[in-house]
């Protein structure tokens, strides 16, 4: 997929790919207007919007009422080296199959933004 970023006024700019198109700003004290999320921000919610989506198909499959089910996710910084720690809590809906917790877990665990991670991508900047 080929993404395509344009600068836009002040700290904005937008990256469009297919259809869809993404805004994004920085801080106020970055220079920013804080009118749409920064790109780290957009990275950070891209794991738990991720884990939400496993959990969700996990419980249609399964004719399971996702009513009520919310994801939260906490960024922690682990050590002096920046290295974090993202935990992701899921609040259940009444009635949820206590037979089935372990196996949501290991459904929301496939996640694809958290299996690139883990697999630490490589990256390329080429100037033309």
């Amino acid at each position: 997929m080929e993404i395509s970023v344009s600068l836009l006024e002040g700290q904005k700019q937008s990256a469009k790919f297919g259809d869809l198109e993404v805004i994004s700003d920085q801080s106020i004290s970055a220079g920013g207007g804080a009118e749409h999320p920064e790109p780290f921000d957009y990275f950070l919610v891209s794991m738990v919007l991720c884990a939400g989506f496993y959990a969700r198909k996990f419980c249609e499959q399964r004719e399971i009422s996702t009513e009520g089910m919310t994801l939260t996710q906490n960024n922690e910084n682990v050590d002096e080296n920046g290295k974090k720690l993202f935990s992701i809590e899921i609040n259940l809906p009444d009635g949820f199959p206590q037979k089935y917790k372990k196996a949501l877990i290991a459904a929301v665990n496939t996640c694809t933004v958290k299996k690139v991670i883990q697999a630490v991508p490589e990256f390329s900047v080429v100037v033309k």
